[in-house]
């Protein structure tokens, strides 16, 4: 009984921990204008938050709408705000329409081989990672709720400002 309580507790100290071991894992596509994004060299000019996404989920349709005015205060500090769809084939084509209609202006891609979601152990969606310059993965956020845009924005000026090292946040809910 003490060996398993001792496990139990093991497993909840050492969670965040691992999962924040988790290692950068590089990203080359084309986004749906036909320009090659390559995370790498995104994160030469600063921080990404990538945010994987479904024209059928409400709440990652309503982060994104938060997230247009966030990505255009910051992306002249080399923000960039990197929309990665996990719709299917057969929903595949509403993605570039919801995308112009809203008037969005960052990267999207596709991940129709779900591959990119699953080297970032995606579980759920809406689901956002932080990556500052050095490739360290700084924050980690599963699902949304109006006011999560607050944090969030708080973890891009520090990843920008380089103090993002010292304060790993997992805000998975």
């Amino acid at each position: 009984m003490k060996k398993t309580f001792l496990t139990i507790i093991l497993f909840i100290i050492l969670t965040p921990v691992i999962s924040f071991g988790q290692y950068f894992n590089e990203i080359e596509k084309d986004d749906l204008n036909g320009n090659e994004i390559v995370l790498s060299k995104l994160l030469e000019k600063g921080p990404v938050m990538i945010s994987f996404w479904a024209t059928w989920c409400s709440p990652c349709k309503e982060e994104m709408k938060k997230m247009q005015p966030i990505y255009e205060k910051y992306k002249d500090q080399g923000f960039t705000y990197l929309a990665i769809s996990q719709d299917n084939q057969k929903s595949v084509s509403k993605v570039k329409s919801f995308i112009n209609a809203n008037k969005y202006t960052f990267p999207v891609i596709f991940d129709l081989d779900k591959k990119i979601f699953e080297n970032y152990s995606g579980v759920g969606i809406p689901y956002s990672l932080i990556i500052d310059k050095n490739k360290n993965i700084v924050a980690k956020h599963l699902g949304y709720i109006t006011g999560d845009e607050v944090k969030i924005e708080k973890e891009i000026e520090d990843a920008l400002s380089g103090n993002d090292a010292q304060d790993i946040k997992d805000e998975s809910k």
